[in-house]
């Protein structure tokens, strides 16, 4: 098995309240942007892989709030993606602008080490480099990551870097084609929770996606800067390291067309409009009927007192 298919990446996407763009991070850090290097986290409860989906899920909600966000979740039992590695997360203090944050179970057992040991190889692939692995605690006066032994981590990577844990085939001699082979196109569907909608940043193509070579990219169709694109799922094309979002007609139909994941933009999340208050009119007072002839009976009795008086004034 290829090592770049080793592992599946489950993908959590958190808000975009909680994490900023390359081009957002001048206004925000002193230090330019740039990936080089890796900032390891724990999430230091002592709790095990069980724990690993309640501290996804704490992460989507800090995220929600604008609060902070982490690029990676590493445990025993998986590895989740919550922001691109190319977009910066909120966790590392002054390092978030220059690193990538991988959030690791304080229990990590010698699976969790293989695991991130192999993010961390397919991290410096991707970027073309080695990393610089730091500890939290580099950014800021924190215990964390506590107990995570970074120069295992480093050591796992080196492995996965010279073929340790990759079998090689065994030799064969084939017989002497008549043409070259067709390259081996190495795809992995990841699909997301719910459909996440996005907008095109730049002209560019819905590309057949199915091919081990840059060259063999076939254009579908042109897409135009700030249409609306909706990714059902996030294809890895593992031959050419390179993303493609798919909708869920392509992904149903098993259609292998879709659009680079670097040429997508998330549509931040639009809060709901508290409606105003409903206007209540206050009660009028009730109006008091005088019955007529209480008021007849009245001035007739009022009337006669005052014959009577004047006819005392006479005698």
């Amino acid at each position: 098995m290829s090592k770049d298919s080793f592992y599946s990446i489950e993908i959590k996407l958190a808000s975009k309240s909680g994490w900023s763009t390359p081009q957002e991070a001048a206004g925000i850090w002193k230090t330019p942007y740039s990936r080089e290097g890796l900032t390891m986290h724990w999430w230091g409860d002592g709790s095990g892989a069980n724990n690993h989906d309640n501290i996804t899920n704490y992460f989507l909600g800090q995220a929600a709030a604008g609060n902070k966000s982490v690029n990676y979740v590493v445990s025993d039992n998986k590895i989740t993606l919550m922001v691109s590695p190319d977009n910066i997360a909120w966790c590392s203090n002054n390092g978030n602008p220059t690193t990538i944050s991988i959030e690791h179970q304080p229990t990590l057992g010698a699976e969790g080490y293989k695991k991130s040991g192999w993010l961390v190889d397919q991290l410096e692939e991707r970027y073309g480099r080695l990393l610089s692995i730091y500890p939290h605690s580099k950014w800021i006066g924190t215990a964390c990551p506590g107990s995570i032994d970074l120069n295992r981590i480093r050591v796992e990577a080196n492995k996965w870097k010279t073929g340790v844990y990759t079998t090689p085939p065994p030799v064969v001699t084939p017989a002497p084609p008549t043409a070259p082979p067709a390259p081996t196109v190495q795809i992995t569907y990841s699909v997301l929770p719910t459909p996440v909608k996005y907008i095109i940043n730049k002209n560019t193509d819905l590309w057949n996606f199915n091919t081990a070579t840059w060259a063999g990219f076939k254009s579908v169709k042109k897409m135009n800067q700030g249409e609306i694109y909706e990714v059902y799922a996030i294809v890895d094309n593992h031959s050419t390291k390179s993303q493609y979002g798919v909708t869920k007609y392509s992904f149903d139909k098993k259609i292998t067309n879709g659009v680079n994941m670097k040429d997508l933009n998330q549509i931040p999340e639009q809060p709901t409009p508290t409606p105003p208050p409903v206007q209540v009119d206050p009660p009028k007072p009730p109006v008091t009927t005088v019955d007529k002839n209480v008021v007849i009976a009245f001035l007739e009795g009022l009337i006669a007192s005052i014959k009577e008086f004047i006819t005392k004034l006479k005698g």
